[in-house]
């Protein structure tokens, strides 16, 4: 098939034609119904994608109107939100349809939502890392049917998908605020992979707000590691080591906050270190039911704020709204979840 080239008005014939099937089959891969091949279902979406068709707009709201939610199965993230967002949308009469994929099966799973008639999908957590044009032909389709299309996932995404996220470089300046405060002056960051984003952003947010306060991050103050509890404790023995002055450490995610309580814990106990003869401020990310209970502090966006705005959001898009990448509202911010 070749591009061809704009015209006023797009019609389903236009499609059907460039799909090389016939306009029944058009209308009932548009209309969720029937039964179509894969490979037929995939030529009619690519010539959609290709000439920019459009159906009718229809009423936005119903009640118990459909939205899916695309996810994968390992992502901790989305095992968090569904409960939320499936509890958030059925207030304001949406259910809630989840779909299971990969990156590699995105879109297919996403035709499967479509067959269904819903009004929105969001594409949660790890899918967001699908490649550029996968996520350029779901906007595309789901453009085609005035389906709502959101990214809800752990930090902020250029596009094509406005993706709603943590404030992450703000919880990093709370966090770091609160331990100045203190009195704290050498400050670590423990965890997250040398390429995460979240990361990044954290560390961007430390930089600031030491830079507020007159103080400059060292990077032999941060020591990046797996979300395993073994790696991290690990992880926090040798950043202790290899910075001796350190007072405070903030913590990627909750298996961190929770390796370090324990190895700092685990150091006082025995005294094997005289590096952990001192006390050490820790710090973490994300939500944690038992890091709460240990009464160590959490920053964090938390699942039902995420949930909220992502209603709001899909609501916006269906009373015609445009979410760009950088619009305010896709931000979330965060709080502490207990005292520092």
């Amino acid at each position: 098939m070749t591009a061809q080239k704009p015209r006023t008005k797009i019609t389903q014939q236009d499609v059907a034609r460039l799909a090389g099937v016939s306009v029944a089959a058009v209308s009932l891969v548009l209309g969720g119904k029937g039964r179509i091949s894969p490979e037929g279902v995939e030529r009619i979406y690519q010539a959609i994608d290709q000439l920019g068709y459009r159906l009718p707009a229809t009423p936005s709201v119903t009640p118990f109107t459909r939205t899916g939610i695309l996810l994968s199965p390992d992502c901790a993230f989305a095992a968090g939100l569904l409960p939320e967002l499936s509890r958030a949308l059925q207030q304001t009469g949406f259910t809630l349809i989840p779909g299971y994929a990969d990156t590699s099966t995105l879109l297919e799973h996403a035709a499967q939502l479509l067959a269904q008639d819903v009004r929105g999908i969001f594409v949660c957590g790890k899918l967001l890392n699908a490649q550029p044009d996968t996520l350029k032909a779901l906007h595309a389709r789901a453009t085609a049917r005035h389906v709502a299309l959101t990214g809800v996932g752990t930090h902020f995404h250029t596009g094509p998908l406005a993706t709603i996220h943590p404030d992450n470089a703000l919880a990093a300046h709370m966090a770091a605020d609160a331990l100045l405060q203190q009195q704290h002056q050498n400050i670590g960051y423990l965890g997250g992979e040398n390429h995460s984003l979240v990361r990044a952003e954290r560390l961007g947010g430390l930089s600031l707000a030491l830079g507020k306060a007159g103080l400059a991050f060292s990077a032999s103050l941060s020591q990046p590691c797996a979300a395993t509890f073994d790696d991290s404790f690990r992880a926090v023995t040798q950043l202790i080591k290899q910075s001796p002055k350190i007072s405070a450490i903030l913590c990627d995610n909750p298996t961190v906050l929770l390796a370090a309580h324990h190895a700092l814990a685990e150091g006082l106990q025995t005294s094997r270190w005289r590096l952990f003869s001192r006390r050490i401020a820790l710090t973490g990310f994300g939500e944690c039911e038992h890091s709460l209970k240990l009464a160590l502090p959490l920053v964090a966006a938390r699942h039902t704020e995420m949930a909220t705005r992502a209603v709001e959001c899909l609501h916006a898009q269906l009373a015609g709204e445009s979410l760009l990448p950088d619009d305010p509202r896709l931000k979330v911010s965060p709080a502490f979840l207990a005292s520092a």
